[in-house]
């Protein structure tokens, strides 16, 4: 007992221990509802002596019920766990028919039709009948029909005087004369019929003495007759669920399921869990805000095990596309910036509709970023491994007429689409199954209205000899083993790979290992594709006789039915870090680190063919509680299909909003990374591995787009067209001015200046030396001398011996140098020190994060390790290179201008702070070198040559890039003529112009 509560909290405890007999189990997302659910189990098997063959337990999806299992087989034993009836709803029906089907006239040895083979009938029967209504909402609806119970008959007696009633009802009469025909049964099916067996033949579970229920709210009205039938006899019934999770309607789930139990059986106990295992508090709490606002709803609440964390974010962005950018550059952010704490894997992008997903794969694949989709192919459909299941299904029960039309003809036999009409058309006319009319054909019993030529003779003897041969051979299995036996059998059979290596010569190595893995699980009766229940058989009861057939052909149907039931997704790469993008229907129940939540504004959530708004709201706030440590809502201000302009999701109100939402990327300092690694349960990064990741990227802040969404004013083009800020800067000063030394404040310093890596695969680095400010060439002059000296007497910084290169020019004193200092004054004075000293740097002030005085550090010990300039070179300027870029394809931020100043501005008396600066964005500009006869004419206009002799052209402060272009035969300045009298001619050109 001690080892079944162990770990358990007081409304858990509760849970597990209560005496009622009819208990609904509340549990919200990361309550732990899975642990409750598996030591109520553990705990009626002990403390009340139930057998577990009498112990029924429904799971939705068979991950859910191999979960339960394993954590049964801990607590109980793998002795008395495999003997629970646990599984699926769909799964312990089938188990039910197959031993007490007889009972309502069901032949043995049926099969199941998965949704591929279901929507094939149906289109077969409109297509014959001519009839208009489309394959897809008919087999919708007729689903929807079973799911409340509704058979065939009692439509027919309920004719509807509407044509596209009367259409349905035909396609409905069809269909079921159709599979039954076959000897299949569908997916509902399988619980109407079992609903159908227990209410004629109660006693087939009068052994059953409690059943458990997981996700209740997703069950719908047929599963919850089903509950009630296999609890008729003890009436013990124990349910585990959320309201606020119920998302699945349009399968028709009914979340009044849950009144209805309480009405049905009125002395009900309910049981809240409310403590979250799962996620930091302000995401508990904006979800909660969002829940809450439907009344209706039972009230509960989610009390929080980890500290607050991290805020929401909810960010605006201008289009579809600009989201998924920002969405992988944020993704790459986060795990820069906290040290490689997160991986890929850690990482989910949850979309309301599958159809979102282009852009953002697209995007992911430009920047590199691993993805894996989930609700993609499953390992089942693959072609070569359909046509191996269909060649079992066709040695399981022949009656299968599109199975055997799928592989009649595969590899090929010479039996074209001609031979299969005749064959197909025969067979209806003789009133017989395809199967039978094929064996009278070969064998000369029967003909065709046309004869078949010798070559599709031979084929078709061909393929019946495969099939009866593999009958017998299944005969000769007695055991479990059977499905992989038939299978190598018919792989030899065929000549497989060869057939593969035609049909595929590509890709045929993949294909083959697929059929080895296929191999492996049709051996491993361990594997949930052979036997995901355990012990497949049910308890015997007096008087009651259970269908027995041959044990090899019953392992071939069970391992084809479980193949037909698996829903999931099986990855080839699960082991690798990928992004997972997912529906957020298909990550119900799953959880991840860091969750983005992309477009969500009108239209998309709530979606605009909705008919539950409430429904919408509850999978919004399924995707916000899948996250644990990091969520990211967003949408684009403009619909990307018609360009009109967006509104914010109608879940998201402006109230909740300004109290649980920022509106951008969280600022990564020590004690927010620290915080996700205590949620996450993960050792704390160090400093060192923070630090490290900030020099790869292209700003440590969300700051590329503003907050209203629009792309920043500061973006400058990169290589791949895309834009990006400059580094930014801890000083206020650093707006495009000129500014004297003694009126820069002591505290500015440099948060990025010794390297910059690009964003592109080849991940190359520049240097980043930027200029700063304006400075005429009077300032300069007057100020080399003094500047030189300093710079010379500085011999050691921190320890370290100077050995920083010429191009350091990042000093906050040092500004471009005259023509003809270069060729004289420059040279004189460096034979006095072949090493260039270190550039001074003011003291780092700590800002209010700490993350900016970590950076300075960082950066600080990065130029300590900059080379020696070559003793053959110190005479010469060190230029740096600049790359000229293809001109982007999309509108620059800003109409690039070039100014002309006639004055010096005075700096502001209280310049503003760093905060207000990342608030408004960043204020550099992108600018060009302009051509000589540009600058002409904009001196034309000046009016006068006095103003065009004080006017001092500005130094762009933007980051020098690596020319792409070939050597060219000069060095380029800054409008300036090369030469030692470069600006006295350009006057005296002036002067020859205005005159």
């Amino acid at each position: 007992m001690d080892s079944i509560l162990d770990g358990l909290n007081s409304a858990q405890r509760t849970a597990v221990t209560s005496p009622a007999s009819i208990l609904q189990v509340l549990a919200p997302p990361g309550s732990g509802k899975t642990k409750t659910l598996t030591a109520r189990v553990a705990y009626l098997l002990s403390h009340h002596d139930y057998r577990p063959q009498d112990v029924i337990c429904c799971t939705f999806t068979i991950k859910a019920s191999r979960e339960m299992r394993e954590r049964l087989s801990k607590l109980i034993g793998n002795q008395l766990e495999s003997k629970l009836i646990l599984g699926t709803f769909h799964s312990i029906c089938r188990r039910y028919l197959v031993a007490y089907g007889h009972l309502i006239g069901l032949k043995k040895g049926f099969g199941i039709a998965d949704s591929n083979d279901s929507l094939a009938v149906i289109k077969k029967i409109i297509k014959r009948l001519r009839l208009g209504i489309q394959a897809n909402t008919a087999r919708f609806r007729i689903s929807s029909q079973k799911a409340q119970g509704i058979r065939c008959e009692e439509l027919m007696v309920k004719r509807s005087k509407s044509s596209e009633q009367e259409e349905f009802v035909r396609v409905y009469q069809a269909y079921e004369t159709a599979l039954s025909n076959s000897n299949l049964l569908d997916y509902d099916d399988l619980l109407l019929r079992c609903a159908d067996l227990l209410q004629k033949h109660p006693q087939c579970v009068s052994n059953v003495q409690a059943v458990l229920v997981d996700e209740f709210q997703d069950t719908n009205r047929i599963q919850f007759d089903l509950m009630n039938l296999f609890a008729a006899r003890n009436r013990r019934i124990t349910i585990v669920g959320d309201p606020d999770q119920s998302i699945y309607g349009f399968r028709s789930a009914e979340i009044k399921n849950l009144t209805r139990m309480q009405k049905l059986y009125r002395d009900t106990s309910v049981v809240i869990l409310e403590n979250n295992y799962r996620s930091s508090g302000s995401i508990l709490s904006s979800a909660e805000d969002v829940i809450e606002q439907d009344t209706s709803r039972p009230t509960k609440k989610l009390h929080p095990t980890h500290g607050v964390g991290t805020l929401p974010v909810l960010r605006k962005l201008s289009t579809a596309a600009a989201e998924a950018q920002w969405l992988t550059l944020e993704i790459k952010r986060c795990i820069a910036l906290t040290g490689n704490l997160l991986k890929y894997s850690d990482f989910a992008v949850l979309l309301r509709s599958a159809s979102l997903s282009r852009q953002i794969e697209s995007e992911m694949g430009k920047e590199g970023i691993p993805y894996r989709m989930v609700g993609g192919f499953r390992f089942f459909d693959r072609a070569e491994i359909k046509i191996l299941l269909d060649y079992l299904r066709a040695v399981s029960h022949p009656e299968d007429s599109d199975t055997l039309i799928r592989v009649i003809n595969v590899p090929p036999r010479k039996i074209g689409e001609e031979t299969v009409k005749l064959l197909t058309t025969g067979a209806e006319e003789a009133k017989m199954s395809l199967w039978v009319f094929v064996k009278d054909v070969a064998q000369g019993r029967r003909s065709t209205k046309k004869g078949l030529s010798k070559a599709a003779e031979r084929g078709l003897g061909n393929f019946l000899g495969l099939v009866e041969t593999s009958k017998q051979k299944l005969l000769e299995c007695r055991d479990d083993t059977a499905p992989r036996r038939l299978l190598e059998f018919i792989i030899r059979r065929l000549s497989f790979r060869e057939f593969l290596k035609t049909a595929y010569p590509l890709d045929e190595e993949n294909r083959w290992a697929n059929i080895e893995e296929l191999l492996a699980q049709a051996g491993d009766a361990s594997n949930p594709a052979a036997s995901p229940g355990g012990d497949d058989h049910l308890p015997g009861i007096d008087g009651l006789e259970q269908q027995q057939g041959h044990p090899g052909h019953e392992a071939l149907t069970r391992f084809l039915a479980n193949i037909a039931l698996s829903t999931e997704i099986t990855s080839d790469d699960s082991s690798k870090e990928k992004v997972t993008i997912s529906t957020i229907h298909a990550a119900k129940g799953l959880e991840w680190p860091v969750v983005f939540v992309p477009a969500v504004y009108d239209g998309i959530i709530p979606h605009s063919r909705a008919e539950d708004a409430d429904e919408e709201r509850r999978l919004l706030y399924v995707a916000m509680t899948r996250a644990q440590a990091l969520l990211y809502l967003s949408f684009p201000r403009r619909d990307s299909k018609n360009g009109d302009d967006t509104a914010q999701s109608s879940f998201l109100p402006p109230n909740i909003v300004d109290n649980r939402f920022r509106a951008t990327g969280p600022k990564f300092h020590e004690k927010a990374v620290y915080g996700i690694a205590d949620i996450l349960r993960r050792p704390r990064p160090a400093i060192e591995e923070m630090l490290k990741g900030m020099s790869g990227l292209p700003s440590v802040e969300d700051d590329r787009w503003t907050a209203d969404g629009e792309e920043h004013p500061g973006a400058v083009p990169k290589w791949d067209s895309s834009r990006a800020l400059p580094p930014t800067y801890e000083c206020s000063w650093a707006k495009r001015r000129r500014v004297d030394q003694e009126d820069r404040p002591k505290s500015c310093t440099y948060l990025a200046s010794a390297s910059y890596t690009m964003n592109n695969q080849a991940s190359f680095s520049i240097s980043n030396t930027l200029s700063v400010g304006f400075s005429t060439a009077r300032q300069h002059m007057a100020t080399q001398e003094s500047t030189t000296s300093d710079r010379a007497s500085i011999e050691e910084v921190n320890g370290v011996p100077n050995k920083i290169t010429a191009t350091s020019h990042i000093d906050s004193g040092l500004t471009q140098g005259t023509i003809s200092t270069f060729f004289g004054q420059i040279g004189a004075k460096r034979t006095a020190s072949k090493s260039p000293s270190l550039v001074n740097r003011q003291p780092v002030k700590e800002s209010q994060d700490d993350e900016y005085a970590q950076i300075n550090r960082f950066q600080a010990s990065r130029d300590i390790l900059q080379p020696t300039v070559p003793e053959n070179l110190s005479d010469h300027r060190i230029q740096p290179q600049r790359w000229l870029p293809s001109r982007p394809t999309a509108e620059p931020s800003k109409p690039l201008e070039y100014t002309w100043l006639s004055a010096l501005p005075k700096p502001e008396a209280n310049p503003p702070s760093i905060a207000s600066q990342q608030k408004g964005g960043n204020s550099f500009e992108n600018t060009e070198m302009r051509t000589e006869a540009e600058n002409d004419e904009i001196k034309r206009s000046q009016g006068s040559l006095d103003s065009i002799q004080s006017a001092a052209t500005y130094h762009p402060a933007t980051m020098p890039i690596i020319r792409q272009a070939g050597p060219t035969t000069g060095r380029k300045t800054l409008g300036i003529r090369r030469g030692m009298n470069g600006w006295a001619d350009r006057m005296s050109k002036a002067n020859n112009k205005n005159a």
